[in-house]
């Protein structure tokens, strides 16, 4: 899996859009944009900061990536891994699949995890 594969804009169910650009060679940009508000989100527990220009990377097996949440190794983080969904008509399309992760000792993820919600599909609508 490249890099490359995850650029874009995509957008679940709920109306949440990551937008995801190149950063560098080994990273990507992510912006998160809640579809309650079509804003990013103020992330209370990083300065209230907001959920754009956030860093990501290919995970250590190289099957997705990971979006950062608050600093590199601490608190927790997006998961974003790249699934073929195949239609009765025998076509399919990529999507991604989200998920939130924990780093050990972490506690934010019960309390803020709900920011990203609700983790569903995301099927990219522009390069």
């Amino acid at each position: 899996m490249k890099l490359e594969d995850f650029i874009g804009k995509w957008i679940n169910k709920a109306g949440n859009i990551l937008e995801i650009k190149s950063k560098s060679k080994r990273s990507l940009s992510v912006n998160f944009i809640s579809g309650k508000t079509n804003q990013p989100v103020t992330r209370e527990y990083y300065e209230n900061k907001l959920s754009i220009n956030l860093t990501a990377s290919l995970d250590f097996y190289e099957t997705g990536i990971e979006v950062e949440l608050w600093k590199r190794g601490m608190g927790f983080h997006m998961c974003l891994h790249r699934d073929q969904v195949f239609f009765n008509s025998g076509d399919y399309e990529f999507y991604l699949a989200p998920g939130l992760s924990e780093y050990e000792g972490g506690t934010l993820l019960q309390n803020y995890g709900n920011l990203f919600f609700p983790l569903d599909y995301y099927k990219k609508t522009e390069l």
